[in-house]
């Protein structure tokens, strides 16, 4: 058995409560869904900021109503201490997949950027 396949079969033998920042974009959506396929209780926390709706969407036709229970979504942003910290409640795992993206956005707009990417992964 693989170290991969290993580790899924722990996982699912022992769920846990996980985070996943970020969760409405295109690594965070997909993180959520093999998440919940495991049996695992997801928190997700997104600003909608570079993520989407429809990824979520197509996380819950993808896994059904039972898994998709296991769900909890937060909109709010990491750069928010008391959001960070409601989203944290109870949770084992933090997969941090939120940042504002693209060299030229960070040009434009370094304040942002380093706000998104720096003062929120501090959170």
């Amino acid at each position: 058995m693989s170290a991969y396949a290993a580790l899924c079969e722990s996982m699912t033998a022992a769920p846990s409560r996980w985070l996943v920042t970020g969760v409405a974009g295109f690594i965070g959506s997909n993180l959520l869904e093999h998440l919940l396929k495991m049996g695992q209780t997801v928190v997700g926390l997104d600003n909608f900021l570079t993520g989407y709706q429809k990824n979520l969407d197509m996380v819950r036709d993808l896994v059904g109503p039972e898994a998709w229970r296991r769900f909890t979504f937060i909109e709010g942003d990491i750069r928010d201490l008391d959001t960070c910290r409601k989203a944290c409640d109870g949770v084992r795992h933090v997969l941090h997949e939120a940042a504002l993206g693209s060299v030229p956005r960070s040009i434009d707009d370094p304040l942002l950027s380093n706000s998104c990417n720096i003062d929120g992964f501090l959170n």
